[in-house]
């Protein structure tokens, strides 16, 4: 159990299982209470491989690509590309990628004053660079008319919701997913399609690898936007960013976002370079942006798990060395830099990406990868539906993500229908993101629903080798779940900037695994999928659920959650209390089944090892948001007033 002054390892007996067999009431078994989309991926018009349109026909048509293919049917899809410039018109897609029909690499050299796709490009604008094949259109412009006339295109074509969003190259540091709405209404709602300048303002403006120094021009050829800096590194960068922060925050406080993503990768911050993030970093987005800098996103790049190196692209010289569960050590580790920032009280979320932008030696047509996953092919990011007179449009996701009332699956692990809630002696239920006010001593109860889908979209149909170490068969085109773990974690205050523990030096490398930032933090409970309650429906998923009580504390805390098809101490996965060890431990295990894809990494005896796709499919995660647990009579937490402030927007621009 939980109890008031501190957080332990709660009792086997303190969670109560409904009878076997008994389904779990709830309204929304039937429907999908959560969509499934994507918020990062790439195309040619910065370092992509494929058409802006291709992407998003793979990602949320249905059925079959008429190239070949199968399409992944998202709900939801956010458009983006690196800052800068590129030199690819990316109405087509690479030689590279191997699309029939679409396999010659096109530059904007060569389509200038054209109309294709009914849009027509007369200019390279702002600063010139490059010449011949090598002229560059500057990322500002592929905003405001390529890839945003692409999103209205195919808004009409799918009528889903898709936003023009970026993947901000942010001075001094690794690399964080915008978004800005704002303007946006590809769907033409009311008339007009709208447009997303204020998306290609910022990027302008705020991009360390925009190097143009004119931009847009009026009548009379002046400059449109101004007040950019060239300040892109170390210190200086990190001030610009904030600076970045700060100027969504006045502007778009409820119609963007900024979520640091594969934020290990890099390494430690550099004061005179571009490395990654200290947790004074997200501190510091947080405070200057407290309703849009909400949180950490996931490596990304889920197949490029190598026998000398884990997914995201991450190498030795990345913190934490590597990933663990195909996560940055940021979030997978128990009492890591997110359970610090949680451990302040502060609304900082985890969500996760595919980062898509090829598949490495592989065809785009290809069912297998040793890069990429296409875009709701395997990883996806959970936000509320919004059924009713208003439906769901491009403010549910931005309002889904800041509530924190989100989730992150890998592999189709679990479905669109995750309960995860609590409630004191009122009986009011509060859900992810929320903050339940209790009364020292009460019972608190949690609930779980979750559904374990029949299948996934691997292609590989042999059974999972990390699992064949411990006596399981389960094919990796079938989701399975062996535990959830109920992480808790004490939550003692915002630390103010210059306070002791405010800046926290970190460093590159496996030995930045190490780095405790709450110490309270602990596994409170982990609860096997083969004690829950289990129902099997006409489908062939599964609903499971539990509940469990513990007694209110009196300091304030958090519970999150997270699940995996790995039990605890299996052989190069997992920790004897069920922690991912370092994903390159994976490649240890030998991929024996005569099915075993041959892209996979080899031994030096020839033996295929259990990496790439292969890895990805076998050791699957998924990742739920926290509720926090706050006494009553004590100050509201910041995820508290900055949820308010959020309210109180809100309502302002409602009266203008």
């Amino acid at each position: 159990m939980f109890p008031s002054s501190k957080v332990v390892l709660l009792s086997a007996a303190s969670v109560a299982l409904a009878s076997a067999g008994t389904a779990v009431a709830d309204t929304v078994n039937n429907g999908n209470p959560y969509l499934a989309g994507d918020m990062h991926n790439h195309n040619t018009c910065i370092d992509g491989s494929v058409a802006a349109g291709y992407s998003i026909d793979r990602s949320v048509a249905t059925g079959v690509s008429p190239t070949g293919g199968k399409n992944f049917n998202l709900d939801w899809f956010t458009l983006g590309n690196h800052g800068g410039s590129g030199n690819r018109d990316c109405r087509f897609s690479d030689a590279s990628a191997g699309i029939p029909g679409d396999n010659v690499t096109t530059y904007w050299n060569d389509t200038l004053g054209k109309t294709i796709d009914g849009i027509t490009i007369t200019s390279l604008k702002g600063t010139p660079s490059g010449t011949g094949s090598n002229r560059q259109m500057w990322h500002w412009q592929h905003i405001e008319e390529m890839e945003y006339p692409i999103i209205v295109q195919r808004s009409a074509l799918y009528n889903k919701v898709l936003i023009e969003g970026m993947e901000w190259v942010v001075p001094g540091h690794e690399h964080t997913d915008v978004a800005v709405i704002a303007g946006q209404n590809p769907l033409g709602i009311g008339g007009s399609t709208g447009n997303a300048n204020n998306m290609a303002e910022f990027e302008f403006l705020y991009d360390r690898q925009d190097n143009d120094q004119i931009g847009p021009v009026d009548g009379s050829n002046n400059p449109i936007w101004t007040g950019k800096s060239f300040n892109n590194s170390g210190t200086l960068g990190h001030a610009k960013a904030v600076a970045g922060v700060q100027w969504l925050q006045s502007r778009y406080p409820l119609t963007s976002y900024v979520v640091p993503t594969h934020s290990e990768r890099a390494g430690a911050f550099s004061p005179s370079g571009n490395g990654g993030y200290n947790i004074e970093h997200f501190r510091d987005f947080n405070n200057a942006g407290p309703t849009i800098a909400i949180g950490i996103e996931s490596p990304g790049h889920m197949a490029q798990g190598s026998k000398s190196g884990g997914s995201g692209s991450y190498t030795t010289n990345a913190v934490g060395g590597g990933t663990y569960g195909l996560e940055g050590v940021y979030t997978a580790k128990v009492g890591g830099l997110w359970d610090g920032l949680l451990g302040e009280g502060r609304n900082s979320f985890v969500f996760v990406s595919s980062d898509w932008h090829t598949r490495g030696a592989l065809a785009a047509t290809s069912p297998s990868t040793n890069s990429d996953f296409m875009p709701g092919e395997y990883s996806k990011l959970y936000v509320p539906n919004t059924p009713g007179a208003v439906g769901f449009k491009a403010q549910s996701i931005v309002d889904g993500m800041r509530s924190g009332n989100s989730y992150s699956v890998n592999a189709d692990m679990i479905g669109p229908d995750l309960v995860f809630h609590a409630h004191g002696s009122d009986g009011v239920w509060h859900g992810m993101g929320e903050t339940l006010v209790v009364t020292p001593g009460d019972t608190v109860t949690v609930e779980m629903q979750l559904t374990v889908p029949a299948g996934n979209n691997s292609p590989y149909s042999f059974n999972n080798p990390l699992l064949a170490q411990v006596g399981i068969n389960q094919p990796l085109n079938k989701p399975s779940l062996d535990h959830v773990d109920l992480i808790t974690g004490q939550i003692t205050g915002v630390i103010a900037p210059g306070a002791p523990g405010y800046a926290v030096p970190n460093f590159s490398g496996v030995a930045g695994a190490a780095v405790v930032y709450n110490s309270s933090t602990v596994i409170a409970q982990q609860i096997q999928a083969s004690s829950m309650t289990k129902v099997v429906n006409a489908d062939g998923s599964t609903r499971l659920s539990f509940t469990t009580t513990f007694v209110a504390p009196s300091t304030p805390m958090y519970i999150r959650t997270r699940g995996t098809n790995i039990p605890v101490a299996t052989p190069n996965v997992t920790d004897t209390a069920g922690n991912p060890l370092i994903d390159v431990n994976n490649a240890n295990v030998v991929c024996s089944d005569p099915a075993c894809p041959v892209h996979l990494d080899t031994d030096g005896s020839g033996n295929k090892l259990v990496t790439y796709d292969v890895q990805a499919w076998s050791n699957t995660w998924f990742y739920a948001n926290p509720i926090f647990i706050r006494p009553a009579g004590t100050p509201q937490l910041l995820v508290e007033t900055n949820a308010a402030l959020a309210k109180t927007l809100a309502a302002r621009a409602s009266r203008r």
